[in-house]
């Protein structure tokens, strides 16, 4: 998105802290009009310092703020028109629910009839009315959660910016909330900018999702374009429910056609070297591959694929299926962004989808078919993807 139009967000944006520590690395995140922008990295990746960039509670050392394409950099938080919702709510301690929902509204001196009806919209929609009367104290730290978006909700603000806003609300909560907070910042067509550690909420909510990564932007894409082309091994680790799984390889080719050898094993890929790749034949790479794409070798479902042996190290049961880590005879990958949970193991780990009553435990040796024709390759060294290869046709 170019920088001109309607855009909020921050621009090359440095921030230091006082101790030397750098909190954003030359950031640039921008929302459009109406969009749903989610910022998505670990704890202490920079998110929330981005947020309360945009917001003025957090100077910086280089760059811009815009909020609707206007440089807001020097103004001071009251000035630039922002509702923001904080993990943790503040309310007014004597006012009653409904009055912490209107307040914005009534120091900005709306009409009480337009008041009323906004708070009640709010209410009904975030299922608050039987809590109107109730005051701060008395409720749970969810519903005081609710109270605040609520109350910034009932808002049309310039931008909405929401850091952590789901983080003590249980599962279904979350999934009302959350849905409801798309449909009205959508619906008033203002910029949002939602801070999140949770990659599912990331996923279900976006427009677009801001990678960080130690307060560098990684990539910046819709859900589907993370997920299905990660720029990296960290956003291809980082993006999805399940760990991508991660494969130490050498690409080979003979007569023309492509492989990977992992160990003993050659992986066929069954079509000719991608261009992509042809200044990468004999040399080391990283295949990534999904859990959809790991496969249990005794279903004999796709007979063109080569197995790897391995033993079971985890295995999670959903109700609809079980999804194991494999570690297979493979060194385990050292590359940029793999995870401290990988650097850990002994052995290359894959996860893989099992049916729900597969026998498998901790410790069974296994047989996998592993689908290459669908793998992310990446450089060991740096990390990055060097090519995302074609997806198997559906069955």
């Amino acid at each position: 998105m170019s920088v001109g139009t309607d855009v909020t967000g921050v621009v090359d944006a440095t921030v230091v802290h006082s101790g030397g520590s750098v909190a954003l690395r030359g950031a640039t995140v921008l929302a459009g009009p109406g969009e749903l922008l989610v910022v998505l990295g670990p704890s202490g990746g920079g998110k929330s310092t981005l947020l309360r960039a945009v917001a003025g509670l957090t100077d910086l050392g280089r760059g811009r703020v815009l909020i609707g394409g206007v440089d807001v950099t020097r103004l001071p938080p009251e000035k630039r028109d922002v509702a923001m919702v904080f993990e943790y709510s503040q309310l007014v301690p004597f006012m009653d629910v409904a009055e912490n929902l209107g307040f914005g509204l009534k120091v900005r001196r709306r009409p009480q009839p337009e008041v009323a009806e906004r708070v009640l919209a709010q209410a009904r929609g975030l299922k608050l009315m039987r809590l109107l009367s109730r005051r701060p104290a008395t409720l749970s730290a969810g519903e005081r959660g609710q109270v605040g978006v609520g109350r910034a909700l009932i808002r049309v603000p310039s931008a909405f910016l929401f850091d952590e806003p789901l983080a003590h609300h249980d599962a279904a909560s979350r999934t009302q909330m959350r849905r409801h907070i798309a449909q009205v910042v959508t619906g008033l067509g203002v910029s949002t900018i939602y801070v999140t550690h949770d990659q599912a909420e990331a996923l279900a909510i976006a427009d677009r999702i801001a990678v960080l990564q130690e307060g560098t932007v990684v990539q910046v894409a819709t859900p589907r374009e993370l997920y299905a082309e990660p720029a990296t091994i960290f956003v291809g680790g980082f993006i999805g429910s399940v760990p991508i799984g991660l494969l130490p390889a050498q690409l080979v080719s003979s007569a023309g056609m492509a492989g990977f050898r992992v160990g003993a094993r050659i992986l066929a890929l069954w079509a000719p070297v991608p261009d992509e790749l042809r200044d990468r034949v004999g040399q080391d790479v990283v295949l990534g591959i999904r859990p959809e794409d790991v496969h249990d070798a005794t279903s004999g479902t796709y007979p063109d694929l080569t197995s790897l042996p391995g033993v079971v190290t985890g295995a999670d049961y959903t109700g609809a299926e079980t999804i194991l880590t494999v570690a297979v005879a493979a060194p385990p990958v050292h590359a940029p962004g793999s995870g401290l949970a990988d650097r850990r193991a002994e052995r290359a780990l894959l996860r893989a989808r099992f049916s729900a009553g597969t026998t498998a435990r901790v410790g069974s040796a296994v047989q996998v078919d592993v689908d290459v024709a669908r793998a992310h390759i990446f450089d060991p060294v740096t990390g990055r993807a060097l090519h995302h290869l074609a997806p198997r046709s559906a069955n």
